[in-house]
This record gives C-alpha cells, structure tokens and sequence, in this order.
C-alpha cells in the first residue's frame, strides 16, 4: 500500500536506510511503498544519482523495506540524498508557482530598539533555478525579483546557513532568503506548496533595503554623535569659563567656618573648573552649614534643588543628567563635572574625611562628634557678642523702670567698661566670662531690677549689696516714699472696708434670720395654731420657735423636726381612730345581730364591763385584739341574757 512521503522520508533514517528515491523516467519522489521490488524500481539516488535497488519484498516486521545502492558502485554512506530531494521539491514548489512571501524586515534604529524596513509581501518570481554556481557559492534556489534583483533562496532542514556561506552570500550583493522547514518534518510532500511559499518561518539574510535604511540609520547616529561631541565641548567651555562671582553671603559662611577652625572641610585656594557661577569655597560652605544644621540626611540632589533658587549651577549645565556627563568625562573632557556630581564628590570626600556618614539613598549626616564640636566652637566665637546683647538687655530694663525724677542711667558702652575696670578685666575680656565676671555683673543688674519690680509691687525690700554702678539712690526714695503712702492708704481702705462689711454682714444677718423665720411659719401655718411660734420649748432652753429659727440654720432645723413630729403624730392618731371607730362598727353589728332588745343592746355598749376592767365595750375596743375580747365578753353575755329570759 503506497505512503505519502513526508519530508522526514527524504532523509536517510538513524541506520542509514533510505525511504525516497527519485524516478527516473520524471524525477519525481517515490517512497520505498510505490515501486517494483528489486533492480527495477525505476529509481536513482538523490544524492549520488546512481541506480537504486528496491528492498520491499517480503514481510515488512521482519526486514523493514528501503532502499539500497548496488554493491558494485561501492557507495558509502551517501546522506546527501535527502536535502537534494528536499531543496528539488522546494525549486519544484516556488518554479511552478514563480512566487514566494518575503518576511518583514527589520534593522536598529538610532535607539537601538527595531525599525521597520519592508513589511511582509508576496512577491512574483522569474527564471527560477536549482543550485546554480553563482560566484563562489551555490544557493539552493536562484530567482530574479519584480524589479531585476536577484534572489538567493536557501532552505534550512535542521541548520541555518553557515556563517562562512553567509559571508560569501554578502560578498555577492544579492538578496538572500533563508527558509526554515524543520517544523515540517511529518507535512506530506504534497502539502508542501503553501509551507514552502508563506507559512514557514523565513528571514532576509541580506537585503538591500536593509542595508540602505542600515547605513541611512548610521549615517544619522555619525551626525547625532558628532553634533553630542559638539554640544559636549559647549558644556565643557562653559564648565571651563573662569567667570565666578563673589557671594557676600556664602562668603561670610565661608568666613564663619575658618574662624571655627573648619578650614581643612573647605577647598579654600582653588582654581578648578566649577559647574556652578560661585566660587568653589562659598557653594561647599553652604552644604557644610546645611549639614551641621540639620539632623535629617541631606543628598545631593537635595542641594541642587536649593542652589537652583538662588541660580548658583552654571545655566546650560544645570540639568546636565549624570549619564551625559559621565560619558563627557569619558569622551571629551575628563574633568567635566555636572552641578550634581560636583556636590555628590563634595559630600563623599566629607565622608572620606569622617566629617559625615551615608545612608541609604546615597543621603549623608553629619557625624555627631563633629557637630558638637561645631556647636561649641560657635558658641565661644559667639558668646562676647551674645552676651553683650544680653547685658544690654538686662541694662535698658533697668533703665525702662526708672521715672525722670530718678535721674538717667550712664551711656551703655562707658557704663560697660567702668564695671570691666571695676573687675580689672577689658571689656573683651568680661564679655568672654572666662573667670565669671560677666556672670557677676548680670546677676547684680539683675538683681537691681528684681528690687525695683518689688519696690513698684510697694514691698518692703532691702537694696542689694552691690548696685552694679547704677545711680539708685533717688529711685530707691522715691518707692520707698510711695511704699509707706501705700501702706497708709491702704490701712484707711481696709478700716472703711471692715466697717462697710460689718454693716453689710449685720443687714445680711438680720435677713437670713427673717428669712428663716418665714420658712418656719410658713412650714407651722397648716400643722398647729397661730401660737405654736409664740410657745415657749423647755427642751430648747425655754425658746419659742420664732427665736429658734432666727437664731441660725441649725435652729431652724429644730423647728422643722418639731413640726414634722405634731405632722407624724397627728397623722398617727387619725390612722388609730379610723381604726378604732371600724373596730367599734363591727362590735356595734355584731351586738345588735345578737337578737338583744335594743335598749339591752345599747346599755351593753355603754355600761362599764368587769370582763373588761370596768371599761366600756365601746372605749375598750380599739383594734383587732380588743375587739376578740369584747366579742368574747358578748357572747357570755348574750348567752346569760337568754337563760334569764328563759326562766
């Protein structure tokens, strides 16, 4: 039964047989299944081209059918018989058709990524040829494109053209079309026409198109670097331009530092090319002091950003980005540096020194031994100053107190140097307070104002010991006259006050009496009569209640308990009546329901009861209790009563 060939057939399989021969009377591919057994199968080798014998007789699972070269043409090993087979079907595919697809084609543009050269087309084909020579090489497939350039095609079973035959292909100058099948090995041969033409994987080797837009493309990127070479040396005149001016301002921090004794973090003598308009000194000062000032991490484009406001980087080089300048450096002038490499070198060389410490971010800090030592260096450079303004302070304050009567003080400055000479001291020489001069004298004027303050509060206080040098005298009489003014107007005030308060407190008094006097009445109005206020208590010492309740709170408390017990009382016995009277009703019913003559029955009621200790039934019944006892006395009673009537 005849198989349809697959390209893997046209090729020797791992023992070297050989499934496809080529037939000698079309040349067309016939697979080991399709012919005669034996020498006449019709068919040649592809490779070597001789005659082949048919090995297909017989049960295929016992000898596995091929075919074999005869033993008299003594051939080895031909393998090449496949690719022919394979590049034959594929002159075969492309000449019938006289056309093929060219893939897209692409090159690096000025940035490296792909551009575009010629999109994917379908071209016609001419004068279609099988491995003819052309030069030095022979292409699988030599064809003539639309417009007269000639077409190398090159199919790729299982490797890529050799890079020595894509050497030789350049040296042609011819475009080269490389044609990947491998992914095909099991497609029939049949079906080979559109895998061959547009679906298998290709690529340009060579094209001319390419090349051109290649060598348009470098052309661009020769003129984009020489006007980048230009534009370099542009920067580098500019970094070179020796055109600096002087900052008063980041001169003083510059100043400010060397008095410190901080000159060795300064580039103090420097005649280098800077990226910045300010001299080199005065743009490091003010990154020194940034640093000494603040604890949080300071970078270097932190600084930029700051020197940027005052327009301190050099214009045209101000946003030169790193990269570009590190391929300046590289490529034009090694000493170039941007405003930004420039203050990163500056706090990495502060970092060398020990002066700062980095952290993350490329972020640096000052270290804190250095800090405190900037901080007591400027307090010492500071502290005449410092404390010249502070005793001035302390002096116009004295001054600010005094009245014209108590005549003016001296002039600051002479004032000043009377008390340095006073401690045989010159006035630098107090103001530095080395031996505690200054402290000194602040505490007396100090303390010559604390005295005035007290004077002014009219306080009986005594003048310091030592008055600092300060005319007091007439201020210390003038107080001391108001003090005792103040005092005698004050013991009128408070005499007048007391007598004012006596009053107020005497009408006060006699108010919250009545006042009391009232609650107490109006408390007593519905308990007892008009006289309850008038009658004397002999558990209260004889006093009445009005005099109770007038004489304090306490007393009216009194008066109200009193009330409130007549109140309970009085409640207490009407309850017990109420009581007493339902207990009599129910003895009354119960005495006339005994069937007694009424006059029997009412003189029961009223006369006294021995059973009852001589008491009337009728006082004697007063609750429950009294009246089981009366009802007991009753029913002797009755029951005698009717023995007597019986008789």
């Amino acid at each position: 039964m005849a198989t349809k060939t697959t390209i893997a057939d046209l090729f020797p399989d791992d023992e070297g047989m050989i499934l496809v021969a080529e037939d000698v009377s079309d040349g067309s591919p016939r697979h080991i299944t399709e012919v005669a057994n034996g020498g006449n199968c019709g068919c040649t080798c592809f490779g070597c081209g001789r005659r082949l014998i048919a090995r297909n007789g017989g049960d295929p699972n016992v000898r596995a059918y091929s075919f074999a070269h005869r033993p008299e043409d003594n051939v080895v090993d031909c393998v090449s018989s496949g690719e022919t087979a394979l590049h034959i079907r594929a002159k075969e595919i492309i000449a019938k058709h006289c056309r093929v697809t060219l893939p897209t084609t692409f090159t690096p543009g000025l940035d490296g990524k792909p551009v575009e050269v010629s999109p994917e087309r379908s071209i016609q084909l001419m004068d279609v040829h099988l491995e003819t020579a052309a030069e030095e090489v022979v292409p699988d497939v030599i064809a003539t494109m639309p417009d007269g350039r000639r077409l190398f095609i090159e199919i790729a079973n299982t490797h890529p053209c050799p890079p020595e035959k894509i050497e030789k292909l350049d040296a042609v100058g011819v475009e080269v079309l490389e044609i990947t099948v491998s992914s095909y090995r099991s497609h029939p041969l049949d079906e080979l026409d559109d895998i061959i033409l547009d679906i298998a994987p290709r690529k340009l080797i060579h094209s001319a198109e390419v090349k051109a837009m290649a060598a348009k493309i470098a052309e661009q990127k020769q003129r984009q670097e020489d006007a980048k070479v230009a534009e370099a040396k542009r920067l580098v005149a500019i970094y070179r331009d020796p055109d600096i001016w002087n900052h008063k301002k980041a001169q003083k921090l510059v100043d400010d530092l060397v008095q410190l004794g901080l000159s060795e973090f300064l580039d103090l003598d420097d005649n280098r090319p800077s990226a910045f308009v300010v001299y080199r000194r005065q743009w490091q000062a003010a990154i020194f002091d940034r640093l000494s000032k603040t604890k949080s991490a300071l970078g270097a484009m932190d600084v930029i950003e700051s020197f940027s406001k005052g327009g301190w980087p050099k214009m045209d080089i101000a946003y030169t980005t790193s990269e570009h300048s590190r391929w300046i450096a590289a490529n034009v002038a090694e000493d170039f540096k941007s405003p930004y490499e420039e203050a990163f070198a500056y706090l990495t060389l502060l970092k060398v020194t020990g002066a700062v410490y980095e952290v993350r971010g490329k972020r640096f800090v000052m270290e804190h031994d250095l800090r405190t030592r900037i901080t007591t260096a400027t307090e010492r450079r500071t502290r005449p100053e410092r404390q010249r303004k502070e005793l001035r302070i302390a002096f116009e304050g004295v001054g600010s107190l005094m009245f014209p009567e108590d005549g003016r003080l001296p002039d600051y400055d002479v004032w000043l140097k009377s008390r340095a000479e006073y401690f045989d001291l010159s006035v630098d020489e107090l103001l530095a307070d080395e031996d505690g001069g200054y402290e000194e004298l602040l505490d007396q004027v100090i303390a010559v104002r604390t005295m005035i303050e007290e004077m002014q509060r009219f306080k009986d206080v005594n003048p310091p010991d030592e008055m600092a040098g300060l005319p007091m005298d007439r201020l210390i009489n003038r107080l001391g006259l108001a003090r005792l003014e103040a005092e005698q107007r004050a013991e009128a005030e408070l005499a007048a006050r007391r007598e004012r308060e006596a009053i107020e407190t005497a009408a006060r008094l006699k108010q919250e009496a009545a006042d009391r006097v009232y609650k107490a009445e109006e408390a007593a109005m519905f308990d007892v009569d008009d006289a309850f206020m008038g009658t004397p208590l002999p558990e209260h010492e004889g006093k009445t209640p009005r005099e109770l309740a007038a004489e304090s709170s306490d007393g009216l408390k009194q008066v109200q308990a009193i009330l409130w017990k007549i109140r309970d009382d009085k409640v207490a016995a009407e309850r017990a009546e109420r009581a007493r009277k339902a207990m009599v009703d129910k003895l009354c019913d119960r005495v006339y329901s005994r069937n007694l003559r009424r006059d029997v029955a009412d003189l029961w009621l009223t006369a006294q009861c021995k059973e009852l200790g001589w008491i009337k039934p009728l006082d004697y019944c007063k609750d429950e209790k009294t009246l089981a006892r009366c009802l007991e006395v009753l029913e002797e009673f009755a029951a005698n009563e009717q023995k007597r009537r019986r008789r």
